[in-house]
């Protein structure tokens, strides 16, 4: 097999990961990660970076094309550009952004597969119509498979742990199936009939999910909202919490109760 030395292994553009990456730990609304916090999650943006750049060759592997290490690095530079807008948070489901990354990953493919034309199992390994399949045997929260996917490779992972497997299959697997698909919630079919809306993406399975959230919530209230009153913030509170000082006078809805036993 004839293979190209890929980007991550010469260079990456680690301070602009990092920072989004950090950032990322504190977005919550529409991230993931925020429905089931793993024990080692994996920040969705540097699985993104790192993925693209194992995939994307490394410019001093074609000296044909890029003849002078100055001409090399300008050519890193501009993969690293793409790096750096697709590990923005904002860029997450960017189809333009995804779609030039994407389209680096298929010109390497499809070098290699030019490559390896001679190989005797070319037909199995060296398909310049299809991406190489993603594996991740040890999934845990999903991170990886979900940009794996994101970047148009088909993804396989597993996990011993069921709680794992349950989180990545909600992440993974599910929105995939149900991709481009009207929701089935009585209030958006009425709605689709009135004005012929159409679904892109995991738009159709978000707002069932959203509907039928809402429906439980009701009915939890219904039954045990008794149990989570709304409490007045007080002076006296402020006292050991002196963030609350901003709401004093306001009222505020009980979401837990901490037991001790």
């Amino acid at each position: 097999m004839i293979s190209k030395k890929k980007l991550i292994e010469v260079a990456l553009p680690l301070e602009a990961i990092n920072k989004a990456s950090v950032r990322e730990n504190f977005i919550y609304r529409g991230n993931p990660s925020a429905v089931h916090k793993w024990w080692a999650q994996r920040p969705l943006a540097a699985a993104r970076a790192v993925i693209f750049a194992q995939l994307v060759d490394d410019p001093a592997s074609h000296p044909n094309i890029f003849t002078t290490e100055d001409a090399q690095e300008q050519e890193r530079q501009r993969l690293f550009r793409i790096i750096e807008d697709l590990v923005l948070w904002e860029n997450t489901n960017n189809e333009d952004v995804l779609e030039r990354a994407r389209a680096e990953i298929w010109r390497s493919w499809q070098g290699v597969c030019a490559e390896n034309a001679s190989n005797p199992q070319v037909k199995e390994l060296f398909d310049r119509h299809k991406l190489p399949p993603f594996h991740d045997p040890f999934a845990g929260g999903g991170s990886l498979p979900l940009e794996a996917q994101r970047l148009g490779l088909e993804t396989h992972a597993s996990d011993l742990n069921p709680v794992a497997v349950l989180i990545t299959r909600a992440l993974v697997e599910i929105p995939f199936t149900f991709a481009g698909r009207a929701p089935v919630n009585p209030a958006a079919r009425k709605e689709e009939l009135s004005i012929g809306m159409k679904w892109a993406g995991s738009q159709g399975l978000a707002d069932d999910v959203l509907y039928y959230g809402r429906w439980m919530r009701d009915e939890a209230a219904k039954r045990i909202g008794h149990l989570y009153p709304q409490y007045e913030v007080t002076p006296e509170m402020t006292k050991t919490r002196p963030d609350l000082k901003p709401l004093i006078g306001k009222k505020l809805s009980v979401i837990a109760w901490l037991w001790a036993r």
